[in-house]
Order: structure tokens, then C-alpha cells, then sequence
């Protein structure tokens, strides 16, 4: 099941990178881009049901308590980014590395807003893959369950590919993101939990999305 998992996002990163070839629109490639991701979102729900819905029915008498937690954990890991990014710069004499809210205040604003629509995806796409089918599945089994959360982690990180154009040093923080995400399932035991998180962290990146087609309206307008 971890393999056919894995093939969601190389599926996704392979069909998205090739279908919006042909096409020389940027709103026709975002939305391209975007039905995939929707598709392979479509695929891991279906595949993992069976748990989705088990751990909700013991997320849910807790929501608020996994909301507060979730909060919680965003500002960590936004605390933990620019703090890895740091290090990785000092360590390779380099400038740190974009963040998220950078790519997409570069993007056109209209589209920039239907390109983020792929981060409300992510987290349930990301976190059933890289930290329920690579490594909570293999919990309980001493040194392999660690040697899962590396591998799950670095794949997670290298999923970003495309973000960063290839830049294997941007892609480092976002693998220390996948541990951290990681752990927090580790502890939290419920894959909700995690899928909340990583919606919230993602969804700073659309309110930056809109933040800045708000600003470019109004600065047209005005």
C-alpha cells in the first residue's frame, strides 16, 4: 500500500510537469496542475478511507483541544523554518531560501490565488502519504519506524521539487518540516491532527495569496 501510496505524488509531479507543456496560458497550466492535484487527492482519500474515518470519530470530540494544538504547532514550525534556512545559510555561505509566502507574491495575483488552491489539497494528500503510509504504518519497530521518518521526510522535502525549481538546498527545510510533522503524529497518534496542522500552515500561504490580489485590486482601482 506505501508504494502504490508513493505514486500519487510522483504521478503528480511527472503528469503536471508534462500536460502543461503544450499549453502556453498560465491560467490553463494552474488549472491543469490544479484538477491533478485534485485527482490524486481524490485517489489517497479513497485509499486510506477506512482510517480517515476511524481516526475522525476520535478527533472529533477533541476538535478544538487538536485546533489549539494544531495553532500551536504552525507557530512552531514557522519559528523552525527561517531558523533551518539560517543554519543551511550560514553552513553553505548562501542566502536563505524563499519561503512559500515569497513564490506566490511573485505569481500574478489572480492566479496566484487558483495556483494555492493546491495547498488546501496538500495537507490530506501529503500528510496520508509521506506520514501515515511511510511512517506511522511502520511504527513499533524499533530502528526501522526512525529510518521512515528520515526516508518519509526526505521524500516529503524532495516533493517540493517543482517549487524550487530543483534547489535541493530549499527543499532541506521543508524535510525537517516532515519530521516535525512526523512527530507530531508520532505523539498525537490520529492522522486529523496532522492533516489540521499542515491545513493551517498551508493556508497562510493562501491568505498571502489573497492578501495580494486584494492589494493589486486596489491598487488598480485606485
Amino acid at each position: 500500500m506505501a508504494l502504490y501510496a508513493l505514486l500519487i505524488p510522483i504521478a503528480e509531479l511527472i503528469l503536471g510537469d508534462f500536460l502543461v507543456k503544450p499549453f502556453h496560458s498560465k491560467l490553463v497550466q494552474v488549472i491543469i496542475v490544479d484538477v491533478i492535484f485534485f485527482i490524486g487527492f481524490l485517489v489517497a482519500i479513497w485509499m486510506f478511507k477506512d482510517v480517515l474515518k476511524r481516526d475522525w470519530q476520535a478527533f472529533k470530540p477533541h476538535f478544538w483541544r487538536g485546533t489549539l494544538l494544531a495553532i500551536g504547532a504552525v507557530v512552531i514550525t514557522y519559528i523552525l523554518l527561517p531558523l533551518v534556512r539560517s543554519g543551511l545559510g550560514l553552513f553553505l555561505h548562501t542566502s536563505s531560501a524563499a519561503g512559500g509566502v515569497d513564490v506566490l507574491s511573485a505569481q500574478t495575483a489572480g492566479l496566484g490565488v487558483i495556483a494555492s488552491l493546491t495547498t488546501l489539497m496538500a495537507p490530506f494528500t501529503e500528510e496520508i502519504i509521506f506520514r501515515h503510509a511511510w511512517f506511522y504504518q511502520w511504527r513499533n519497530r524499533g530502528i526501522v519506524t526512525w529510518l521512515m521518518l528520515i526516508l518519509s521526510s526526505i521524500m516529503f522535502g524532495l516533493f517540493h521539487w517543482n517549487n524550487f525549481n530543483g534547489d535541493i538546498t530549499q527543499m532541506i527545510p521543508y524535510m525537517v518540516v516532515g519530521a516535525w510533522f512526523g512527530l507530531i503524529y508520532y505523539w498525537s497518534k490520529n492522522i486529523w491532527q496532522n492533516i489540521l496542522t499542515h491545513f493551517l500552515f498551508d493556508f497562510v500561504q493562501v491568505l498571502a495569496a489573497v492578501f495580494v490580489l486584494v492589494m493589486t485590486l486596489m491598487h488598480v482601482t485606485g
